[in-house]
C-alpha cells in the first residue's frame, strides 16, 4: 500500500468560553449553564450564546469534570448513512483494529446533510474523543475549522484529498471514473452518462470520467443528478434518450437503474456487448452479483479502508496518506 508523509503544519488555538461570553456580551457563567443547563436560560439569551458559539467555532468540554490528563478511550465516527454495507465494512475494519485495544467506536450518520454533520461534529468532539474519522472530507467550512482546532488525530476515509486535515486513507475517486469511461469506450460505447448525487466524492467520479470520455475524442458526456429514492420501486427510468454507457456512483444506483432497465426492455441476460445500455456501478455490493445481468462494478476495499484508518490514529507521527486502490470488476452488465 503506497503511503507518504505530510508535513505537520500548526493548528489554530482552540477559543475560549470566555472569548465566547465576550462576542455573546455575557458572563461566563451564563455560556457554562447554556452548555450543561441550557433549560436554565432564557431562549433568546441561549440562542445570542449559540450564536457566538458557531461564529467562534468553540467546543465546549463535556468531560472538564475529569483531571485534565484524563483519557476518554474513544474514537468517534462519521459516516453518510449506515443502509450502505460498504460503509458498514469500513466501519468494522476500523473497529476490529481499535477495540481490542480498548477503544469504543462511537458511530453516527449524517445523512449526506452537511448542517446535520457540522451539529454531530459539535457534539462529538464535546466529547473530547480520541480521534475522529469520517467518510470524506467535512461538508462544509466550518466543519473543517472545528477539527483543525480539535488537536487530535483527523482521517478522511474513502478519498485522498490534496490537502487533508490531518490524514487520509481511501482511494482515487478521480482515477475510478477514469478507469469506467476508457472502458466503456474501448467496449465500443460512445455516447455515455453519469448518475450520482451532488457529494463530492461523486462529484470526482463525474471529473475523471467526464475528462477521460473527452480525451478519447467522445462526445460530451450528459450527467444525472439521482439519488436512490428516485428510482427505488418506482421503476422510473431516467432520461437516457441515445445513452449507451452508463456509469453510476454506487451500487444501489446502478442496481436501481437495471431494474428500471430490464422493465423497459432494455436489460437482459447474456454478454455484455448484448446489452442496449452498459451500466458500471461503484461498491460491489453483494446484490449486484444477483442482479440479471450481473453487475460490473469498481469494487472499493472498505475493510482495508477501515483498518488503515484505524492504524493512522494509533500513529499520528507516521504516515498520513494510504491509498488502498480500487478493482475495476466486469461482468454481464457492462
Amino acid at each position: 500500500m503506497p503511503s507518504d508523509r505530510r508535513p505537520e503544519s500548526p493548528r489554530p488555538a482552540a477559543p475560549t468560553l470566555t472569548q465566547v461570553a465576550a462576542l455573546a456580551g455575557v458572563s461566563p457563567i451564563t455560556v457554562s449553564r447554556v452548555v450543561r443547563l441550557p433549560g436554565l436560560v432564557k431562549p433568546h439569551t441561549r440562542k445570542r450564546v449559540e450564536a457566538a458559539m458557531q461564529e467562534l467555532g468553540y467546543i465546549p468540554n463535556l468531560v472538564a469534570g475529569s483531571l485534565a490528563s484524563a483519557r476518554t478511550n474513544s474514537v468517534a465516527v462519521i459516516v453518510p448513512t449506515i443502509a450502505n454495507s460498504i460503509f458498514a465494512d469500513t466501519v468494522q475494519g476500523l473497529s476490529d483494529v481499535l477495540e481490542p485495544l480498548g477503544f469504543a467506536v462511537i458511530l453516527a450518520q449524517s445523512n449526506y446533510d452537511p448542517v446535520r454533520e457540522d451539529r454531530l461534529l459539535m457534539a462529538l468532539l464535546a466529547r473530547r474523543p480520541e480521534a475522529l474519522m469520517l467518510i470524506g472530507s467535512p461538508a462544509t467550512e466550518a466543519g473543517a475549522a472545528m477539527l483543525r482546532r480539535a488537536r487530535i488525530p483527523v482521517v478522511e476515509m474513502w478519498d485522498l484529498p490534496a490537502a487533508p486535515i490531518d490524514a487520509v486513507a481511501g482511494f482515487d475517486n478521480h482515477a475510478a471514473g477514469d478507469a469506467v469511461a476508457r472502458h466503456l469506450a474501448a467496449a465500443g460505447r460512445r455516447s455515455l452518462a453519469f448518475i450520482g448525487g451532488p457529494d463530492s466524492r461523486a462529484g470526482r467520479r463525474w471529473d475523471g470520467f467526464r475528462a477521460a470520455a473527452l480525451e478519447l475524442g467522445l462526445p460530451e458526456p450528459r450527467r444525472l443528478f439521482l439519488d436512490r429514492s428516485a428510482m427505488a420501486g418506482t421503476g422510473a427510468l431516467p432520461d437516457l434518450a441515445g445513452v449507451d454507457g452508463v456509469f453510476a456512483a454506487n451500487d444501489a444506483l446502478a442496481i436501481g437503474l437495471l431494474a428500471a432497465l430490464r422493465d423497459a426492455g432494455l436489460a437482459r441476460s447474456g454478454p455484455a456487448s448484448a446489452q442496449d445500455v452498459a451500466v458500471v456501478g461503484l461498491g460491489d455490493l453483494e446484490m449486484g452479483q444477483l442482479t440479471t445481468p450481473r453487475l460490473s462494478t469498481i469494487r472499493v476495499h472498505g475493510t482495508t479502508i477501515g483498518q488503515a484508518a484505524a492504524r493512522l490514529v494509533l500513529d499520528p507521527s507516521g504516515p498520513r496518506r494510504v491509498d488502498v486502490g480500487f478493482e475495476l470488476i466486469l461482468r454481464e452488465s457492462g
